[in-house]
């Protein structure tokens, strides 16, 4: 299965775009790391926060949205995501234009764009992007997408899927502030096909999975060069219903506050987000979970310490749980003059899990799912990035420390007075017990020339298990090469490999343990550009044509391409 973040908030041209390298740094399972799927830039200019919305849940790979070639700079940074399939390499239907020597300032720019594309596997892709004027203090973005398939790798039509989007975006540039806006609809439509082989003829509709998702956000934040108190204020609501008659309304909003008090060199910092979320999917339940973390930065040169304390209250009304706990926060710094920065904490947290967030990460739920959060009770790291030599780069990660109520996927076996008596739906375990975990995440990224840029990501994960004898569809090993070549020109190319170790499952009828094959994927991509303004791509996912399974009982599509047009405007 294959998954794909989408950004759809940067300008688009048809000159020579280059993919920005994968975040530069290590994937750490972190507070709200791999449960929560947000992602934490840390800047090293600026000592904040900056949280970036969940990323859509797409289940085949598809070109993704271009981004702006003067977004080159390479960007340190960490950021906390769920294991969930291999990761595509990012494609950009727009290459080197032929008058790549102008000057920037003599380049036209196109901020639209709409891209048309067929497949085997009976798949249609369409993607329509407009964007207002970039120069304007009120900037407004339309994105649509349609991406489906009418086969799929088993059983013809019982394994095919649908995933349809529609997005608002807006922005207001103030002179001191600016406000963000967005309201998207998303349906996905697939089939739960991991059912046992050969089955009796049954009704498509009911093994059809449907989820409908609607999300609105709104953001406030100041921009005033050198406030005296720099805020963001940022609220999400999110509501899903599914086809099984689960619904989950789920409010989130964050709160940050920085208050120098001596210039750069000690600031107080507060940190504070509240989450309400209520699901209905039989009984009613809410679920509200409310954070708040001072804390005082101190920055002396090349030194710097982070000290706070982290307040957590988490609710649930029908498991009837209200507890408060405390989480003390530590974090050293130290610049070397290579600008080589390396760091060391200390950290706990409460990670919130949810039903939309669950669905995102294994979409094959069965319904009434159990919903627990998981506690990190502790939690040691230390870590660097920086420049080797020149076009050399590296972050690293490790951390250890210790989850209650980890969460693992395994196959449900229905009762016997239930509609499908198969093994296709997934139930979540929590180990209830204390989990010690080790992650280390390594990448280095390399660049020799403006033609050809690489990156190779490894993350290893250790679980002392408690409760189960193995950590049920978590990779231990994954490990990522990706490449982006300019090959002339007209023609780009990309390539990556991935590489994710076996998992481990229970087989629930007879409870034998079950061991899934280590994961090769290879995926090619080459876009032609034909015109200022024309582009055709084609796209070869799985060249390896392995039907992998990174969920037992449902293996992927095998070797599966895309080809498209590209017209910007």
């Amino acid at each position: 299965m294959n998954f794909l973040k989408i950004n759809n908030s940067l300008p688009l041209n048809n000159f020579m775009v280059f993919r920005i390298m994968s975040i530069f740094g290590v994937v750490l399972i972190k507070s709200t790391s791999v449960f929560a799927q947000l992602d934490d830039d840390i800047v090293i200019t600026k000592d904040r926060k900056v949280e970036l919305p969940p990323a859509n849940r797409v289940f085949e790979k598809i070109p993704p949205i271009k981004q702006n070639p003067e977004d080159r700079q390479m960007k340190y940074s960490f950021f906390d995501r769920k294991l969930k399939g291999i990761e595509e390499v990012k494609f950009n239907p727009t290459v080197v234009s032929p008058d790549g020597g102008k000057k920037k300032e003599e380049q036209e720019k196109y901020n639209n764009y709409v891209s048309l594309g067929a497949g085997n596997f009976g798949r249609i892709f369409g993607e329509l992007y407009v964007n207002s004027a970039q120069d304007s203090k009120m900037i407004f973005g339309v994105h649509a997408m349609h991406n489906s398939t009418s086969r799929g790798p088993v059983d013809d039509k019982n394994s095919a899927n649908m995933y349809d989007k529609a997005e608002l975006t807006g922005k207001y540039l103030a002179e001191k502030f600016q406000i963000n806006g967005g309201l998207s609809y998303n349906r996905d439509q697939y089939y739960f096909y991991g059912y046992k082989r050969p089955r009796v003829e049954f009704d498509r509709k009911e093994i059809r999975q449907i989820l409908n998702t609607l999300n609105f956000n709104v953001g406030f934040e100041n921009i005033a060069p050198n406030p005296r108190v720099d805020y963001a204020l940022k609220t999400n609501i999110r509501s899903l219903k599914d086809n099984y008659a689960a619904q989950e309304t789920d409010w989130t909003t964050t709160f940050n506050a920085y208050f120098p008090i001596i210039e750069d060199k000690f600031i107080a910092v507060v940190d504070a987000d509240a989450n309400m979320a209520q699901r209905s999917d039989g009984e009613v339940d809410k679920r509200n979970l409310f954070r708040v973390e001072p804390s005082f930065k101190v920055n002396l040169n090349r030194f710097g310490a982070s000290f706070g304390y982290k307040a957590v209250n988490e609710f649930d009304e029908v498991k009837k749980i209200n507890r408060t706990k405390g989480y003390p926060t530590v974090e050293l710094t130290y610049k070397f003059p290579s600008l080589i920065y390396v760091f060391a904490g200390y950290d706990g947290d409460i990670i919130r899990n949810t039903l939309g967030s669950f669905l995102t990460e294994n979409p094959y739920l069965k319904p009434q799912t159990q919903l627990l959060n998981t506690e990190k009770l502790q939690e040691y790291y230390v870590g660097g990035k920086g420049d080797i030599v020149s076009g050399l780069s590296f972050n690293f990660r490790g951390s250890m420390g210790y989850y209650k109520n980890l969460y693992y996927f395994n196959n449900y076996a229905p009762k016997a007075n239930e509609i499908l008596a198969d093994t296709a739906k997934f139930t979540v375990l929590y180990d209830s017990l204390k989990t010690q975990y080790l992650n280390v995440n390594v990448q280095l990224n390399y660049q020799p020339a403006q033609i050809w840029r690489t990156y190779l990501r490894t993350e290893i994960n250790h679980y002392q298990r408690r409760a189960y004898e193995k950590p049920f569809h978590r990779p231990l090993l994954t490990v990522k090469w990706g490449n982006t070549l300019i090959v002339s020109d007209r023609l780009i190319a990309n390539l990556d490999l991935a590489y994710i170790g076996k998992t481990f499952a229970k087989n629930p009828t007879t409870n034998a343990l079950v061991t899934n094959k280590a994961i090769f994927d290879m995926n090619a991509e080459f876009d032609y550009l034909f015109g200022k303004q024309f582009t055709a791509f084609v796209k070869l996912n799985n060249i390896l044509g392995k039907k992998y399974e990174r969920y037992l009982y449902y293996p992927q599509q095998g070797l599966n391409f895309l080809v498209g047009v590209n017209f910007s405007f």
